[in-house]
């Protein structure tokens, strides 16, 4: 099993909070893909934005994305996902800008002291995916965790070598004061993140 740093956890969950990070606990990656699937379903579906949508009013289903996931995950959380009438979105984001509800991520690496997921995203669909949903669902494992930056180097060194790489450092919701200096969340991103640590 691998190694935790318990103090780095702790530090992680206590910086979580003052930037509106929710964080749970589950043991495995299955638990952390049924507690997206119960935020979404308990997600107040709004307004479509989609170009060419007749109406923002039209009917819709709720959607999810994960489009970073393995084959046995993805078919795991589509399944829920179809179960509960969601669209389950794997690909093809950019026709999704303005309508994805939920995406569900699995964290690369995290840094306690700035309470921040590292994600590599490779594929333009995961970049997408992490900006233009509503609420994003993080699954972060707590042997991933370490205290700070300087812990990380060498992983990031390695990360951001890769040809076409991409790498969000996720702390928190989405959030801004460009405009008069008035806090607004939810402009650049998310306005909500739930930060899901697995014990392996």
């Amino acid at each position: 099993m691998p190694n935790i740093n318990a103090a780095a956890v702790d530090l992680f969950t206590a910086k979580a909070k003052p930037v509106t990070i929710e964080v749970s606990t589950v043991n495995t990656l299955e638990e952390a893909m049924k507690f997206a699937l119960e935020v979404c379903e308990k997600k107040t579906l709004g307004k479509s934005l989609l170009p060419g949508t007749a109406s923002p009013d039209a009917p819709r289903k709720k959607t999810l994305a994960a489009p970073a996931l393995d084959e046995q995950s993805w078919s795991f959380l589509a399944d829920g996902g179809t179960k509960k009438d969601f669209e389950m979105v794997r690909g093809g984001l950019r026709n999704y800008l303005g309508g994805i509800d939920v995406t569900f991520s699995v964290a690369d690496m995290g840094i306690a002291d700035t309470a921040t997921s590292v994600i590599e995203c490779e594929k333009e669909d995961v970049r997408l995916s992490t900006m233009i949903c509503e609420i994003h669902v993080v699954a972060l494992a707590k042997s991933k965790i370490v205290s700070s930056s300087y812990e990380a180097e060498s992983y990031l060194l390695t990360a951001l070598a890769k040809d076409r790489n991409y790498t969000a450092f996720i702390s928190g919701p989405s959030r801004t004061a460009d405009i008069e200096r008035v806090l607004t969340l939810g402009v650049h991103g998310p306005l909500e993140l739930y930060l899901v640590l697995l014990e392996q």
